[in-house]
């Protein structure tokens, strides 16, 4: 008479149900975690763009002094120059580490545009990582200075406009309906 040992290991249905289970979870979590890193990704590259924009500035006031003064500068460079040349943008515009950065210019500030990840990477989408950024020179009378709703100076430093100023706001993070509705035209 044989005896028939039962067997230990999973059945082909049960390895298949296991497997099933496992992809329906996956194919749940993995477009938001995709969707969390996006957002830390662009939060860190806006962030990231203010500061050297700001680091840029610094650096071209040690070099050149006040910059209501740039507009008379001795070596003929324009308020523009100055700050590229901080900024060691290559020709087209890009930054060691990929940035985008658009300078305009004036004799009364500047104005930047930043594609965070450059412009061969997607979205290149307004407020998801292209952001823009204003700096506006102080004039020499001080009452002449433009204000902001709270009355404060908008001079001499760089300020975040549209989206990136509602990310700074928010401590460089993106509120849900922030990342799921840009700023139009930021």
């Amino acid at each position: 008479m044989a005896v028939f040992e039962k067997s230990k290991g999973f059945t082909f249905a049960e390895l298949a149900l296991v497997l099933l289970i496992i992809g329906v979870i996956a194919a749940i979590t993995v477009p938001t975690l995709r969707k969390r890193i996006y957002r830390s990704q662009y939060e860190r590259g806006a962030q990231k763009a203010y500061l050297t924009l700001n680091e840029a500035f610094d650096e071209a006031i040690v070099l050149y002094g006040s910059p209501h003064k740039w507009k008379n500068n001795k070596d003929g460079k324009t308020p523009a120059d100055m700050i590229t040349e901080q900024l060691k943008l290559r020709s087209n515009n890009l930054t060691a580490d990929g940035m985008e950065i658009t300078t305009t210019c004036t004799n009364d500030g500047c104005d930047f545009t930043v594609d965070i990840n450059g412009p061969k990477k997607e979205p290149n989408e307004k407020g998801r990582d292209i952001f823009d950024f204003e700096l506006i020179f102080a004039k020499v009378n001080a009452e002449e200075n433009p204000t902001d709703d709270a009355g404060m100076d908008k001079t001499d430093k760089v300020r975040p406009l549209d989206t990136a100023e509602k990310l700074m706001q928010n401590n460089w993070k993106y509120t849900d309906e922030l990342w799921d509705n840009p700023t139009p035209g930021s």
